[in-house]
């Protein structure tokens, strides 16, 4: 039984420029926003893909091939500050993190003009040309007795709705019956942020999944039903996905098997509990002379909207 998630990754810059000894702003840009890197979405796969933030005065437009600024000239890992987001009422929903990142005094002297998001001075991210309120590309001037806070949103956007189909199989291959499911994104909390290689499961101590018996149309809600604990397995069949497959022993989850949650780590971690609730039609009712196995895997990309 294979269960398939999609999710889009997007992210957008605002930079504020203030005056050493009183804090004040004296220079500062509109929100504008990125274009994710294909190299910044296969580093999802492999490790942290977020632990800096770079400037540059480059002024290319950004594509998507490239792995750098056209022309660094510094970077930080100073968070000056850092919160969790989401949008839960209005579509498109997301989560994800508000950071800030503080270069020090002169260190970002210079025109500015290109910003990017990574987890090395040449690893990027994203990367982005800072514009004006107007969507026009532009700089931004830091004097030797300014400092520069670059705000960045990183915003992770679940596919809406998911549906597929599976044969539930016996330990032959026989089919036994066939499904249908559907899938929708479920929101339950958030208190700190990372940027980590990417896996499935709701806890990252134990990567549990949870299987109830019951429905809820709900967008913010805790997992409910019977935990089950410890991937089986977890595999990368893409640079851009993971699968993980978790086995139902003879003693565990007997009951009907209807909803599924399945959180995501490294994927924007903000909580135990942001990922996405599979229910399935017709149900299946387990009893304890079955073993079940059930595999989800996650795909994701460039959020275009």
């Amino acid at each position: 039984m294979n269960f398939k998630l999609h999710t889009q990754l997007g992210a957008k810059f605002k930079l504020v420029v203030r005056k050493v000894g009183d804090n004040s702003i004296v220079r500062e840009t509109a929100w504008f926003h990125n274009i994710v890197l294909d190299a910044g979405l296969a580093r999802m796969s492999a490790g942290t893909w977020i632990d800096r933030c770079c400037i540059g005065t480059g002024n290319s437009t950004p594509v998507a091939t490239q792995t750098a600024l056209d022309n660094f000239i510094a970077s930080t890992t100073t968070k000056q500050s850092s919160s969790a987001i989401s949008n839960t009422t209005t579509a498109p929903y997301y989560y994800g993190g508000r950071i800030t990142w503080r270069f020090g005094e002169g260190v970002a002297a210079g025109n500015i003009s290109e910003v990017g998001l990574g987890w090395g001075n040449s690893n990027l991210w994203n990367r982005a040309l800072i514009k004006d309120a107007n969507g026009n590309p532009t700089t931004i001037t830091v004097l030797s007795d300014e400092y520069l806070d670059v705000v960045s949103e990183i915003r992770v956007y679940p596919t809406q709705n998911l549906s597929g189909g599976f044969n539930l199989l016996d330990k032959t291959g026989a089919v036994i019956s066939t499904h249908t499911y559907t899938g929708t994104p479920f929101f339950a909390g958030a208190n700190s942020i990372s940027f980590d290689k990417v896996s499935l499961g709701t806890n990252n101590n134990g990567n549990y999944i949870y299987i109830s018996p019951g429905t809820t149309t709900a967008l913010v809600v805790s997992p409910s039903g019977t935990m089950i604990p410890y991937v089986l397995s977890t595999s990368y069949p893409t640079v851009t996905s993971v699968r993980g497959v978790w086995t139902v022993g003879l003693s565990v989850a007997n009951h009907v098997h209807q909803t599924f949650y399945v959180g995501i780590n490294g994927l924007i971690d903000i909580g135990y509990y942001c990922g996405y609730r599979v229910q399935i039609s017709p149900t299946i009712t387990k009893n304890s002379l079955q073993v079940m196995t059930y595999t989800f895997e996650l795909s994701w990309g460039r959020y275009t909207g």
